[in-house]
Formats: C-alpha cells, sequence, structure tokens
C-alpha cells in the first residue's frame, strides 16, 4: 500500500489569521525560561600581591584569543566556545590585512614573520618562546596595548624549558612586550600570563587599573624572587656612568662594573620612574 501524495494549498496571511482565531490551544503559553550567563572560569591573584584582580582563564589559549577577549571582554566572557572559535577566525584575518600598516613602522622588518606566526597561532602550531614574543610584541603595536608577561618557574619545568643555571629560589620570570621605557600611560597596560593562558581582569570597580599600580608591584614582585628583564639603555659608558652616578644608590665602585650590568641598571631606574608617574 502506497502513502499518497500530500497535496499543499497555498494560503493568504488573513486566512491564517482566521484559522488562527478557531485555535482550541491559542490561549496556550510557554513556560518562562531562566536564562544562565555562561560560566567563567577566575582565580584570584591574591598570591601573585594583585588584590582585586583575578586571573581570567582564555578559552580557547593563546595571543590571538587574549586579543579578542580584550577588544570586548564582557561578550567574550559571556560567548559559548562556538562563538570565540569564530570571534578568534575572524580576528587573525583582520591582522594578516593589518600587519602592512608596519611597514612604515619600528617593526617593518618583521612584518613577513609576523603574517606567518598570525597563522602558526591560529593553527596551534608550536613556537619557538622567541617566536611567541615577536607575535606578542606585533599584535600589540597593531592594537595599541602593553603588556607584563609572567611566567612561573614550575611551568618551565612542565614545559621542559627550565634553565638549571636559575637558582631553585627563583620564582619565575616577568617580561614586557617592548621596551617599556617607550610605553605611554594612556595606553592600556595588562598582566598576562606566559603564552595566553590568562589575563588578569579586576574583580570589582574598587580596584586600581593595573597601570597605576604596576611599578610598585614589579618591585614587589622582584624582591619576592621573581627575575625582571629589565630593558637595557643604550649608550657608551661613560655616558651610562654620568647619568647613573647622579642617582642617590650610586656608589663609586659602581664604575668597575661591565657597561652591559650599567646599561641593565640605568634601563630598570628609567622604567621605575617612569611608572611611577603613573600613580
Amino acid at each position: 500500500m502506497t502513502t499518497p501524495a500530500r497535496v499543499y494549498q497555498n494560503v493568504s496571511y488573513q486566512e491564517l489569521l482566521r484559522y488562527a482565531e478557531t485555535n482550541p490551544h491559542r490561549a496556550r503559553t510557554l513556560d518562562s525560561m531562566e536564562i544562565r550567563m555562561s560560566i567563567v572560569k577566575e582565580i584570584t591573584l591574591d598570591s601573585l600581591c594583585l588584590p582585586g584582580y583575578t586571573a581570567f582563564s582564555l578559552y580557547p589559549t593563546g595571543i590571538i584569543s587574549l586579543f579578542a577577549c580584550l577588544a570586548d571582554p564582557h561578550y567574550y566572557m559571556l560567548a559559548p566556545p562556538s562563538a570565540r572559535t569564530d570571534i578568534v577566525m575572524s580576528l587573525v584575518t583582520t591582522l594578516q590585512e593589518e600587519v602592512e600598516i608596519l611597514r612604515t613602522s619600528p617593526l617593518a622588518r618583521k612584518r613577513k614573520n609576523l603574517y606567518q606566526l598570525l597563522g602558526k597561532a591560529f593553527h596551534g602550531a608550536r613556537m619557538e618562546d622567541k617566536d611567541y614574543m615577536d607575535l606578542l610584541e606585533g599584535v600589540a603595536y597593531l592594537r595599541e596595548f602593553q603588556f607584563v608577561v609572567m611566567k612561573e618557574a614550575v611551568q618551565e619545568r612542565v614545559e621542559g624549558t627550565h634553565d638549571a643555571t636559575v637558582p631553585s629560589g627563583v620564582k619565575g620570570e616577568i617580561r614586557f612586550s617592548s621596551n617599556p621605557m617607550n610605553w605611554k600611560k594612556e595606553k592600556a597596560t595588562w598582566l598576562v600570563d606566559h603564552h595566553a593562558r590568562w589575563v588578569a581582569m579586576p574583580s570589582g570597580p574598587t580596584a586600581r587599573r593595573f597601570s597605576a599600580l604596576v611599578g610598585d608591584w614589579i618591585s614587589d614582585m622582584e624582591g619576592r624572587g621573581w627575575v625582571v628583564q629589565w630593558p637595557e639603555v643604550e649608550a657608551t659608558k661613560v655616558e651610562l656612568i654620568a647619568q647613573l652616578s647622579t642617582r642617590p644608590t650610586w656608589q663609586e665602585t659602581d664604575r668597575k662594573q661591565l657597561k652591559e650590568v650599567l646599561a641593565v641598571r640605568l634601563g630598570k631606574l628609567t622604567t621605575l620612574q617612569q611608572f611611577a608617574l603613573w600613580a
């Protein structure tokens, strides 16, 4: 026995309304549904001397996801994983198109490599540590952000990149996405984990902006066993001594120090002096 073919009939909108009026269930409504925000993973940063801040876990992880989050943190936090993947895909395409902007910038020679690194980052390919920092510097330049980057010593041991010559008391390393002596107060400054697994977010309206406390915070972390990769000032040893000798911490025996040591010392003092003006 064959099923008879269905016959369809075109009806007007007015006819549909008349049919609806005769529907015996037209007064029924659906039960209200509670809408819950997506659960985001946040860990307090009190242990890193940042009360009022939490480490917001990025998913997917990585530099592209980091910049997608910072473009609109609230939307990113509430977006489901599939939506975040779409955001990241769209952003990496946009960034690759914007790489040509670097043609007239200090990063002009790195733009071709940056284009390739964006593709590697999107596909999750393994990158060397230098490539990671070059990528962070390049995208930060395009988006006008400044980053303080943390890498815990335990993380280095897990990744197999731990330097055996580093004393066991060292808790980790703190780097800058670019030379902090050239940073600007008006640009947003963020604290992120190495390889962008999390970004520090203020957990309340009373939390001070990170740029206002970055100088004191870094000094505190250095005193607690973190190695800070301070920038070096490019100058001759005579010029370095001339500038450092005017500082209250200068001692005449410091003249015997190597030029490299003096360059880092002046870079540290200059950076902290600049951060102090942001407080």
